[in-house]
């Protein structure tokens, strides 16, 4: 019997060294530095499975949500990636699998963690996508209120007139709401089939349907520019990870 006993105890002692000291989880998130980490925990700031944990040397296993400061933290450090995506791909936020998803692309270099993208892009939009793991810029992206600008070319099946062009600027209303668009033109060199729509914080599934309130049908639609980012040095399918000033730009939009 002692011999059992003091064998369960040592698998128990074993058990609770399993997992990530939770000054260290803080740490290689990129919130702070673990002496930073060990003064957050030690004032209530940080929360384990929505419970605060004060006790030093903590251990965090991988099915835990850590929170501070009441902001979920991930795992690793944030990714910020730019992609030009190409035709044939989607990005949803919705989870599940998906065939040819977005992140098949940039599956070669971040294949131990998902990496979402902010915003839907269907099959036939191409264009500058977003994508990261930083929940906070995410959140706050995908608001309504967000400001950002975004641009898009798109090619129509039939000739757009310049009272669909006006009606753009003026405001569509879909339901109880009433979308405008910064500018609406044709494409320098195009057809009357080829326009270019700036606006701020437009989805590609929403200005769809303000062009389908015209009854104009968009065959091809490509995201130019993306709050503040281009499309200079990306080809189609390839991705870049931004720079330290884009990703500060980013979190400064209001």
């Amino acid at each position: 019997m002692p011999q059992n006993f003091k064998k369960s105890t040592t698998r128990s002692r074993s058990a609770t060294l399993e997992g990530t000291r939770l000054n260290k989880f803080l740490s290689n998130a990129g919130l702070c530095s673990r002496r930073e980490a060990d003064q957050f925990i030690a004032m209530g700031l940080v929360k384990v499975n929505a419970k605060v944990v004060t006790e030093m040397g903590f251990r965090v296993q991988r099915s835990d949500r850590v929170h501070y400061d009441d902001q979920l933290v991930n795992s690793s450090p944030p990714v910020y990636l730019l992609l030009n995506k190409p035709k044939g791909f989607v990005a949803t936020t919705q989870g599940g699998q998906i065939k040819k998803s977005v992140q098949e692309l940039i599956r070669s270099t971040h294949s131990l963690e998902k990496i979402p993208p902010i915003g839907d892009m269907g099959r036939t939009v191409t264009g500058l996508l977003l994508m990261t793991n930083d929940d906070k810029l995410r959140q706050k992206m995908a608001d309504p209120k967000s400001r950002f600008p975004t641009l898009y070319q798109v090619i129509l099946e039939q000739n757009v007139q310049i009272a669909d062009l006006d009606a753009l600027a003026k405001g569509i209303r879909i339901r109880e709401k009433v979308y405008k668009v910064k500018s609406a033109a044709y494409i320098q060199g195009g057809s009357k089939k080829e326009i270019g729509i700036e606006a701020a914080n437009l989805s590609p599934g929403l200005l769809k349907k303000i062009l389908e309130q015209r009854s104009l049908k968009a065959v091809t639609m490509d995201r130019v520019l993306l709050a503040g980012l281009t499309k200079k040095d990306l080809p189609r399918g390839r991705w870049r990870s931004l720079t330290d000033k884009e990703i500060q730009f980013l979190k400064m939009i209001s």
